[in-house]
């Protein structure tokens, strides 16, 4: 082994044990690719020169402009020139399946999509197993529910900190847990990761550095999270090439059936609401300055904003979770979340990334079955920007970009 991954290895290995030793379930042996029942209604209707929506949902990896979606769609146009393809692009940078299963019938389902691509084993990356079952359960239930012929496959990135997983020939908790989903409901998944894992292995590639700095060298990323467009990227397309064509003549036409639900508790029944249907103050504006001309604009709900912490949102909903949808950057601040008669919760909508605006959510769970209110306002507590961006080693010049403390809120996530 190379002095790389020996490097990785010891760096890593920490993380690695303490993730996998927190899950009851067993890790998944890797394998690049299962075809499970196929995706055989998507190829009918290509073969067929019909029109057929693509849809990519995912995390920031998916968002790339020049990255796997973009080169996967473009093969697609290119091997089948007599069907008309349309994408559909549901991939927000920063987010994961539990947020992905709250927005799927906004920016997905009602475009009516022929084959979903999901995409979270890297953003799910923090979270448990169940967690991750839970929402990924959610996802497909909510895909078959709105036309069970619809075809889905589940895509697997990585990044640096699940390397030791891959070397052990395992699949990190977050791929483990959607492999459980799709060998319950026979969904195709394609572990782009693996070729890419190889490479590194075999001291082929270096999964991070500058490609500048090694001439030589193939460099997988900058970041060790997201690909180049010409190397990582490039091998992440390459393999769902490969496997599409396998994929073509696999499974039998006709609709996926819905099984029993495996997680009782799967955000199936999940929505996201937007705030201008729900009650609120009268100070309460609407804002555009900090969507403008941002990647997530098309994806983004009208947003209301308000510094002003007499001003609130009402809402009376049902089950054990609450969440909200929102701009966080400079200008946003904490807020506080006054749920029936419990204490109020206090929820930073401000980190040591937010030196640019950026599509975000925040979620509460574990509340008791039943109905609810919720009031959200702004928090009179004032952040210690300075403080929290020092943590990036980032140093305030202009202060007056941050003086504010304001809530950009655009929808609330809530059960149906």
């Amino acid at each position: 082994m190379n002095k790389i991954i020996q490097h990785s290895l010891l760096s890593l290995f920490f993380l690695w044990t303490c993730a996998a030793n927190a899950q009851t379930d067993s890790l998944k042996n890797t394998v690049e690719a299962n075809y499970r029942d196929g995706l055989p209604n998507f190829f009918n209707k290509i073969r067929k020169s019909k029109k057929v929506k693509v849809a990519y949902l995912g995390g920031s990896i998916t968002r790339a402009d020049k990255g796997w979606r973009v080169q996967t769609f473009n093969w697609l146009q290119q091997e089948f020139p007599n069907a008309q393809f349309e994408q559909i692009m549901a991939a927000i940078g920063g987010t994961g399946s539990d947020f992905g299963a709250y927005r799927l019938k906004n920016h997905v389902l009602q475009y009516n999509p022929d084959l979903v691509f999901v995409e979270f084993a890297v953003n799910d990356h923090s979270k448990t197993s169940q967690q991750v079952k839970e929402s990924v359960e959610g996802i497909v239930r909510q895909i078959w529910k709105a036309n069970p012929k619809t075809d889905i496959c589940f895509v697997y990135t990585f990044q640096k900190v699940q390397l030791p997983f891959y070397l052990e020939e395992k699949f990190p908790v977050s791929a483990t847990a959607m492999e459980t989903i799709a060998d319950y409901y026979q969904v195709p998944s394609i572990c782009m990761a693996l070729p890419v894992i190889k490479m590194i292995e075999e001291g082929k590639m270096l999964i991070q550095g500058k490609s500048k700095d090694y001439p030589d060298k193939i460099v997988f990323s900058e970041d060790g999270v997201h690909p180049f467009a010409e190397t990582g990227h490039k091998i992440y397309a390459e393999t769902v090439k490969k496997h599409f064509k396998s994929l073509q003549p696999v499974g039998e036409l006709g609709k996926h059936t819905l099984k029993p639900a495996l997680m009782p508790n799967n955000l199936q029944k999940v929505e996201m609401v937007l705030v201008d249907k729900i009650e609120k103050s009268q100070g309460w504006q609407l804002v555009d300055s900090v969507v403008l001309n941002k990647p997530f604009a098309s994806l983004m709900p009208p947003v209301y904003a308000s510094t002003d912490t007499t001003d609130f949102i009402k809402i009376n909903f049902k089950g054990n979770r609450l969440g909200l949808v929102d701009i966080i950057g400079p200008s946003s601040g904490q807020i506080v979340v006054s749920i029936d008669n419990a204490p109020p919760r206090y929820i930073n909508r401000f980190d040591e990334y937010c030196t640019y605006y950026r599509m975000n959510y925040s979620l509460i769970s574990g509340l008791s079955e039943g109905k609810h209110t919720a009031i959200i306002k702004v928090s009179p507590k004032k952040l210690d920007k300075a403080t929290i961006l020092s943590k990036r080693n980032y140093t305030i010049n202009n202060p007056q970009i941050f003086a504010k403390q304001a809530l950009y809120i655009g929808a609330i996530l809530t059960e149906k």
